[in-house]
C-alpha cells in the first residue's frame, strides 16, 4: 500500500460523503460572494496556480485538504499506523451595515466545526475506507488555529488510520 494512493482513496472519500453535501460561502476575485462545495485540495499544500497569479486570497475557501503527518510501524506487528491531518478552511468576513457596524458575526466558526463534524461522523461510519485503511476508533482530535486571518477560518482534526503492512515475500 503506497502512501500517497492512501491519501487519494481519503480524499476521494472526503469528496463524495462530505464536501458534496454541504455549500459554503467563498468569494471570487472581484469580491462577490456565493456558495459553493469545499474544494478537496489533494496536493497537501495550497499552491499559487501561476507565479504570477493574481487572486483574491479568499478564493481557495472553502476546502478540504489532506495531510501524511507520518507513519509508523511497529516491528513485529502486521499494521502500520499512518497519521493523517485533514485540513479545513472556511470563509465567512459577518455582515456590516451602511454605517460599517456589525449585524451578523457570520457562520464562519460555526461553518468550521460543522464541517469537521460532518468529516467526523463519515469517517467513523464508515471505519474502513477502500477496504484498506482502517480508522483507529480511539483517537481523533481537531483543533483551530489560534490565530485567525480574517474572514477566513481554518484548523483540523488528526485521525490515525491502521494499514495492513505487507508481508515478506518468502523465495
Amino acid at each position: 500500500i503506497k502512501p500517497m494512493s492512501m491519501q487519494d482513496g481519503i480524499n476521494d472519500f472526503l469528496a463524495e460523503r462530505v464536501a458534496s453535501k454541504v455549500k459554503l460561502k467563498t468569494v471570487d476575485r472581484d469580491g462577490v460572494e456565493s456558495l459553493r462545495n469545499p474544494q478537496v485540495i489533494r496536493s497537501g499544500w495550497i499552491l499559487p496556480k501561476s507565479i504570477d497569479e493574481d487572486r483574491a486570497p479568499d478564493e481557495e475557501f472553502p476546502y478540504i485538504m489532506t495531510r501524511i503527518e507520518k507513519i509508523e510501524h511497529v516491528k513485529g506487528a502486521r499494521e502500520s499506523v499512518v497519521t493523517m491531518l485533514i485540513l479545513f478552511g472556511v470563509y465567512d468576513p459577518g455582515v456590516y451595515d451602511d454605517e460599517g457596524s456589525l449585524v451578523d458575526d457570520g457562520s464562519g466558526y460555526r461553518d468550521f466545526w460543522n464541517l469537521v463534524e460532518a468529516t467526523r461522523q463519515a469517517i467513523f461510519v464508515e471505519h474502513t475506507i477502500d477496504n484498506k485503511y482502517r480508522v483507529l476508533e480511539d483517537f481523533f482530535g481537531a483543533e483551530m488555529l489560534s490565530v485567525q486571518a480574517y474572514p477566513s477560518w481554518q484548523g483540523y482534526c488528526q485521525v490515525k488510520w491502521q494499514v495492513v503492512f505487507p508481508l515478506p515475500q518468502v523465495v
